[in-house]
């Protein structure tokens, strides 16, 4: 028995350790905006986004190790740190700094979808709009709300870890004006050099109710390419054991820590002072699927558990009928 264990373990660190590629994926819009019977994009490598405005709350010093800080862009989040737009005074008591709400649309929505090589054109992208979506009733867009938090770290070489937070894709209707959440990114880390950050970690599901009226949609929205399957049906696969599928965004933060003339002072609504640092970036996000070897290794390892576990049970009976 023990031997079966050891090689059920070994099995899952495999599959948990599997190599993983950034593989191409569709969106399923379930409608035809480009008039040419198709509802789905072209496949696609990464989605972009361009100008973003990124705002930064630290709780102390930027530069002393052990800071928490968090990125938002919820608006209703930066209004609790005490935020207000307009034109401030930094802390170096100096340089003017100018401070905004973050748009509706340009400061939270993809800009690009980056296809595959041979793709692209109007019908390629089914009616995607990078900006004026809200605007011009036709077509759709994609938006992000995201709210990430971190601490400082004294390392000069990795000045920030991030390791909590959320990035909420959302699909914006500009037919109907709907705004449906179709997929949620967990933080699990990052890793930053210099001015190049980025973000990595896991989508999930489990924030979605099998009774909403979009589940269908949500469910059917992201499919992975290579193996002609849902992101949604890949993570449920099995309750117990769902596929992780990953994600990374890549940006770059200049400079990494903030300096005393970009910081203003806000207090929060608890009473905690608070520093406020804001940025415009431009940002890649690419999702990794792990590879149909490690699907089928998968497989295996739980079509093995199965049947060591009737095969326990079996002995366990004969040793009670005894």
């Amino acid at each position: 028995m023990y031997k079966r264990l050891l090689a059920v373990a070994v099995l899952g660190t495999a599959v948990s350790s599997g190599a993983a590629v950034a593989g191409p994926f569709q969106i399923d819009v379930s409608f035809d905006y480009s008039g040419n019977g198709e509802t789905t994009t072209a496949p696609i490598r990464t989605l972009g986004t361009s100008d973003s405005l990124a705002t930064s709350f630290y709780f102390g010093d930027p530069n002393v190790a052990g800071t928490a800080l968090v990125d938002t862009n919820i608006q209703s989040v930066m209004d609790s740190y005490g935020f207000m737009a307009g034109n401030h005074t930094a802390i170096d008591g100096v340089s003017s700094v100018d401070l905004f709400n973050p748009d509706a649309v340009g400061d939270r929505n993809i800009t690009s979808l980056n296809f595959e090589p041979g793709f692209g054109g109007i019908d390629a992208a089914n009616g995607f709009h990078a900006d004026n979506w809200f605007f011009d009733n036709t077509g759709w867009g994609l938006t992000i709300d995201y709210q990430i938090a971190g601490v400082t770290t004294g390392d000069l070489g990795n000045p920030i870890a991030y390791n909590d937070g959320f990035l909420d894709l959302y699909f914006e209707d500009g037919v109907t004006g709907d705004r449906i959440k179709v997929l949620q990114m967990d933080v699990t880390g990052s890793l930053m050099a210099g001015p190049n950050l980025d973000l990595l970690g896991e989508i999930t599901y489990s924030w979605l109710d099998p009774a909403d009226p979009d589940a269908a949609f949500i469910e059917a929205f992201m499919r992975d390419v290579d193996l002609d399957n849902t992101f949604f049906n890949l993570w449920s696969a099995d309750v117990g054991n769902p596929v992780q599928i990953h994600w990374r965004l890549d940006t770059n933060v200049d400079p990494p820590l903030p300096t005393d003339d970009q910081l203003v002072a806000f207090t929060t609504e608890e009473g905690e002072d608070v520093l406020v640092r804001q940025a415009d970036l431009n940002s890649t996000i690419r999702f990794q699927v792990p590879e149909p070897s490690v699907l089928l290794l998968l497989g295996f390892g739980l079509i093995g558990l199965a049947v060591f576990a009737r095969r326990r049970g079996g002995a366990e009976e004969e040793v009670t009928m005894g």
